[in-house]
């Protein structure tokens, strides 16, 4: 036991410490905000939106960051797929190479997909949604 208590004050309540960990987001809550960032980065690589493309990924990895850190038993392999099938869509991406955009991709894609069975999840199967998300202009800009 500690030497001390430390409390949170929501303002509308408290909570200790040791209440935290249950509160904070699993990969049920994180993963669906990485789809919806890569379903834009995809949209967006395909209107040659460079910008648009690159931030996407870029808050793409920010939330699987999150998620691995979160959640350590996904660590390794989230890394892995970080450094490897989304380097190669980001290096696309940068070097605006929108032929290698769409093979690099799907490469990412299918790793995610195999990483779910890895983690006994094979039904879960991520596609990209047939359309572009209507909350986003893929217009490149300057």
């Amino acid at each position: 036991m500690a030497d001390h208590d430390h409390t949170i004050d929501t303002g509308k309540g408290t909570f200790s410490l040791e209440d935290l960990g249950p509160l904070m987001p699993g990969m049920a809550e994180i993963m669906p905000l990485v789809g919806s960032r890569i379903w834009k980065c995809y949209y967006a690589g395909k209107a040659h939106n460079r910008q648009l493309a690159a931030f996407q990924l870029k808050e793409a990895v920010n939330l699987m960051e999150k998620g691995a850190f979160l959640r350590p038993k996904y660590v390794d392999n989230m890394h892995k797929f970080i450094e490897e099938e989304v380097a190669d869509v980001k290096k696309a991406i940068d070097n605006e190479d929108w032929d290698g955009f769409e093979p690099a991709f799907a490469a990412m894609v299918d790793a995610a997909n195999a990483y779910h069975d890895v983690y006994d999840k094979s039904y879960l199967r991520w596609k990209v949604p047939d359309a572009p998300p209507p909350d986003l202009d893929m217009t490149p800009r300057g």
